[in-house]
């Protein structure tokens, strides 16, 4: 892997090597800063929400993760699109990969390994996975389909789809942090800010591994499975 690797060049040096271990060095950066201003923007929430009754503000950081992790659908399974139309060909096979692979690692970042991080630090977290419960479930469906639909019409213009992979890379990491770290506090871990380093360091393998293995890893190899028959 080249050593001049940047986040404008990422998508023309790293992305060459398909690596897994390529791939989650590339997007260090991304996760640092992403989480940096996820926790930026937590701080600040949490500094005007010391003024409303707790229950409040517990309910706003949980229309905060609702909404990251919508948005988080969109990018990912927008993302992933765009990965797999840049090496395969297969209509079936990239749509499954685009709502398939996305939607698990989704629920990997914003809720499962954040309950895990949690409970490791000694916080007893409530684990909500929003597809168990109908209406969550709707909207996420919703949400899938518009990632698809916007990944699918970017795919159209292959002249400029690695700089348009690049700008989904980035927005996915950043919208995967804020889900992550509104997921946390809206569940149970109250006293973040008393363990922020750890928390980060945390939150960034949370970020990082499901990101790059949904953005990058599946699709690409997905396509040069069906390529290679």
């Amino acid at each position: 892997m080249s050593s001049n690797c940047s986040m404008e060049s990422c998508d023309l040096c790293c992305h060459e090597t398909h690596s897994v271990w390529g791939e989650l060095v590339c997007h260090v950066p991304y996760a640092i800063i992403a989480l940096a201003f996820a926790f930026i923007f937590l701080s600040l929430t949490f500094f005007f929400g010391l003024s409303l009754p707790e229950e409040t503000a517990r309910f706003g950081y949980h229309v905060l993760f609702h909404s990251f992790h919508y948005l988080h659908i969109i990018v990912s399974v927008a993302g992933a699109a765009l990965t797999y139309f840049r090496f395969g060909r297969s209509w079936f096979v990239g749509i499954l990969v685009a709502l398939i692979a996305p939607t698990f690692f989704c629920i990997l970042s914003d809720i499962l390994l954040p309950a895990l991080s949690g409970r490791i630090l000694g916080v007893d977290m409530v684990v909500h996975v929003c597809f168990f419960e109908l209406f969550d479930a709707i909207n996420l469906v919703v949400f899938m389909l518009m990632g698809l639909v916007a990944g699918l019409s970017l795919a159209r213009a292959p002249e400029s789809i690695k700089r348009i992979s690049t700008y989904f890379h980035s927005a996915h990491t950043l919208i995967s942090s804020m889900a992550s770290v509104f997921y946390m506090v809206a569940n149970g871990f109250d006293n973040w800010f008393g363990m922020m380093g750890i928390l980060f360091l945390f939150m960034f393998l949370a970020v990082v591994v499901p990101c790059t293995l949904s953005d990058i890893v599946v699709p690409f190899y997905c396509a040069r499975g069906v390529r290679s028959r």
